[in-house]
């Protein structure tokens, strides 16, 4: 951040000195990957420009660069998705990045800000399906209008000796599944794996 200030010295914050140069929402797509580090005017810029934020908790806490205020950024109608960023994660799988999502929240919450209460697995479920989807437009939805992208999984090796209504099987899964309980999966309606 501090490298851009000297770059753009005109720049308020660091989104500015993207948005001088028509790269901060509006007119061109736009995703800031963690927002850790974003002050009041930096918000409310990419919520004027509808500029995406990507959540990639595990590299919040690998470069211990801080965790980002996520549920400040939900409860303000911000575009948030999930995301694994390899380069300072260790996996692409989404299961992960929903487990890493709930707990750095919860570190959050715990050792800086008790206004910002932990995601739930709701939450963390709509960053990595709906919410990261909606950049690229109607995905990640089985609502009418939206395309035909699906994971289907089966979590029979997951045994448990109650019976779970469907949003405790899939916390069950957030937290224990990896890809063998992947058992199919579809891109615009067509399945591309087994």
């Amino acid at each position: 951040m501090a490298w851009v200030q000297e770059l753009c010295p005109k720049s308020e914050f660091y989104g500015d000195a993207y948005d001088q140069f028509g790269l901060f929402g509006r007119d061109s797509k736009t995703v800031m990957a963690h927002c850790v580090h974003s002050d009041e005017n930096e918000i409310r810029r990419m919520k004027e420009n509808g500029v995406f934020i990507a959540h990639c908790p595990e590299s919040n806490t690998n470069l211990s660069s801080g965790v980002a205020p996520i549920r400040q950024y939900l409860e303000e109608g911000m575009h948030v998705g999930l995301g694994s960023d390899v380069a300072a994660g260790s996996t692409e799988n989404m299961f992960v990045a929903m487990r890493y999502a709930v707990q750095a929240s919860k570190l959050r919450w715990r050792l800086k800000d008790k206004k910002l209460t932990q995601l739930t697995m709701a939450e963390v479920f709509y960053m990595a399906t709906k919410g990261g989807g909606e950049f690229f437009g109607k995905v990640g939805s089985f609502e009418a209008g939206y395309e035909m992208d699906a994971v289907v999984l089966d979590d029979k090796r997951l045994i448990y000796p109650q019976e779970m209504n469907v949003e405790q099987r899939l916390e069950r899964m957030i937290y224990l599944a990896d890809e063998r309980e992947v058992y199919a999966k579809y891109v615009a309606g067509e399945k591309v794996a087994d």
